[in-house]
This record gives structure tokens, sequence and C-alpha cells, in this order.
């Protein structure tokens, strides 16, 4: 997917990663109002705008994660 296709999920909290990034994931934390990228269990990093970079952008390998929640389930 593309960018513009998982901006929605991103905004409602649902994380979203690129295949490029291996475990890398990044989601919006509402209460915080920041959005916050996962590293790995023992690195996150908050940051008040969305710091992409122009591969990112452009990129075409997005994908929506859904925690562990009820949609995840539907799309299995």
């Amino acid at each position: 997917m593309k960018l513009s296709e998982v901006l929605d999920a991103l905004m409602e909290g649902k994380p979203i990663t690129r295949a490029a990034w291996e475990k890398k994931y990044m989601y919006y934390d509402k209460d915080e109002e920041v959005f916050v990228y996962h590293y790995s269990d023992d690195c996150e990093l908050m940051c008040w705008g969305l710091d992409l970079e122009p591969g990112d952008v452009i990129a075409d390998d997005w994908d929506i994660d859904y925690w562990d929640t009820e949609d995840s389930k539907e799309e299995v």
C-alpha cells in the first residue's frame, strides 16, 4: 500500500509499518497527541510531527497492523 492508504489508520491510533522496516513500526498516540516510532522493545521515540524520509513517502510497501484486536482476527 501507499502512505496515503494507511494515513487514516495511523490517525485512528493503529500501528503502521513498511516491509523495508523489518520490526519497526509507528502509531499515533491520541492521548499524548504524538507520533510514536517503535524500534525495539527497549526503544521508542515520541515526535510531535510525522518524521519520514523521502523514500518512506514514495514507498508502496506500507501495511497496517491491528495490535491484538478483533480487526486482526477478521483479517486472518
